[in-house]
């Protein structure tokens, strides 16, 4: 298993296209965003998506986020894009918030769990900007753990993590947060708070102007 390291807001396209490689031939590898570590593999291979769920002990009923490159990008991979969630991209994309919206149909079902929908943003780092514009697909971005663990904030945790089961691991220094992205669903005009993250509630509601629902317990 070979890491990488790559400057955060520089970052070498040359070796970056190794990563890039690897996760169109459904490899799996480790990279950083703005907030954790996470994993990253082609969303349309199924045969990298099923590697996640080993890797990470997750459940399959649990459905996985992914990032895209910009805002075009994503609207090509729900179903619809309500006027609400045009304004959260416009405040917070780039950035850690996630929507969760209803899935194109040809979306790769592995990844909704047992649901129709996806979690998905425009992450605000430049290696997966970057990475992302080299894939042309867009990527996995659940935390490079097992499920239920700390979240990682270095290249050396998620090798502690995983070792050589991984393809390559991106090494881009320490993160700047311990804390994930906040995960809204996004329900006709409504906004409900599924995951309070890295941008908090109140925030939210001030960029709407409205108040933001919270998920109730099962």
């Amino acid at each position: 298993m070979k890491t990488i390291k790559l400057h955060p807001t520089k970052p070498d396209l040359k070796l970056l296209h190794e990563a890039a490689d690897i996760i169109l031939n459904e490899g799996v590898i480790g990279y950083p965003t703005e907030t954790i570590y996470g994993l990253g593999a082609n969303v349309f291979s199924s045969t990298a998506i099923n590697k996640i769920f080993q890797l990470k002990k997750r459940e399959k009923r649990k459905p996985i986020l992914i990032i895209d490159q910009d805002l075009e990008h994503v609207q090509k991979l729900v179903a619809s894009f309500p006027d609400i969630a045009f304004h959260l991209a416009r405040q917070f994309w780039p950035g850690p918030l996630t929507m969760v919206l209803n899935a194109a149909p040809y979306l790769n079902r592995d990844l909704l769990g047992y649901s129709n929908r996806i979690g998905i943003r425009v992450p605000g780092h430049t290696i997966c900007l970057e990475l992302l514009k080299l894939c042309g697909v867009p990527i996995t971005s659940t935390s490079a753990n097992i499920s239920g663990e700390r979240n990682p904030t270095s290249a050396g945790e998620v090798l502690k993590n995983f070792g050589d089961k991984l393809d390559l691991i991106i090494d881009g220094g320490k993160s700047m947060s311990q804390i994930a992205s906040t995960v809204v669903s996004v329900e006709d005009d409504k906004i409900v708070l599924i995951r309070e993250g890295a941008i908090s509630k109140q925030k939210i509601e001030k960029a709407i102007g409205n108040l933001v629902y919270e998920k109730k317990e099962q």
